[in-house]
């Protein structure tokens, strides 16, 4: 007998006496029925249908609450899962990332921030927040004992400090406050801050000079400077001082009369 060109039902053939038709209609009816039924193999609400060839399918049964549909493991038919099956996700904070497959990036350290770096394996690293603009540390000294010096070579006031930048970029704010004044004579004070040994600014040059040979208290005399170290190694700022005119005296943290004044300086980091 002849079959049907997709399914291969059975149907009479065109030289089949009449008499045969019943029998031929149910053997086809019974061709259909199971065909739709291999066609449509859910038999429960939530079930799903797949092919497992290019003419027949099989049931998936209704998964449980939460689970989510993959591929199973040989590629061959869907199967429920849960989420942790899909993801490399273990730890709160975690996130979801790429490289060449689903990748983990765990979470960072308190205050840490996102950031895009080429050379990490999926783009991206936890770093420290940057700095830019932000006061990071302040260091500040005083100096109540009175320096004297009456000769134009540069001495040592007393009055340092010493930081240890946190960063190579960061700059340092110096302020100092110097009080200053002369003693007898027509001179003025000289001033200048030195990291290390290194002279980095001359910032007075003949301070408290009033043309006149007696004693001159003019207070404070505040200075700031930005300096570069580039290191975050101990770096000590000082002020030196000397006599403009090499022949009188000239003071810091100047003790008139019995009243002391102080000297200060203040260094602050400030982030790159």
């Amino acid at each position: 007998m002849a079959t049907t060109t997709n399914y291969s039902w059975t149907t009479p053939d065109d030289t089949d006496l009449v008499k045969d038709g019943a029998a031929a209609i149910r053997t086809l009816g019974s061709s259909a029925d199971t065909t739709v039924k291999n066609l449509n193999p859910g038999t429960t609400a939530g079930d799903i249908d797949y092919y497992t060839s290019s003419t027949a399918k099989a049931r998936v049964a209704i998964g449980t609450a939460g689970q989510v549909l993959k591929v199973n493991a040989g590629g061959t038919a869907p199967e429920w899962g849960t989420t942790a099956d899909q993801t490399p996700l273990t730890t709160k904070g975690d996130l979801f990332t790429f490289d060449t497959a689903d990748a983990r990036l765990g979470v960072g350290a308190n205050g840490t921030v996102l950031t895009a770096d080429s050379a990490e394996t999926t783009g991206l690293k936890w770093a420290a927040a940057a700095g830019g603009g932000k006061i990071l540390q302040v260091i500040s000294a005083e100096l109540d004992t009175q320096a004297i010096s009456s000769t134009s070579t540069y001495a040592d006031t007393g009055l340092t400090a010493t930081i240890t930048p946190t960063s190579a970029t960061s700059t340092i704010l110096v302020i100092s406050n110097c009080a200053i004044g002369k003693d007898t004579g027509n001179t003025g004070v000289s001033l200048r801050l030195l990291r290390g040994a290194t002279t980095i600014k001359e910032f007075a040059k003949r301070s408290a000079s009033d043309g006149g040979s007696g004693e001159n208290f003019v207070g404070t005399f505040s200075h700031s400077y930005i300096d570069s170290p580039a290191t975050t190694s101990a770096t000590t700022y000082k002020v030196q001082f000397a006599s403009y005119n090499n022949t009188a005296r000239v003071y810091v943290s100047s003790d008139f009369g019995g009243v002391k004044e102080k000297s200060t300086i203040l260094l602050m980091e400030i982030g790159a």
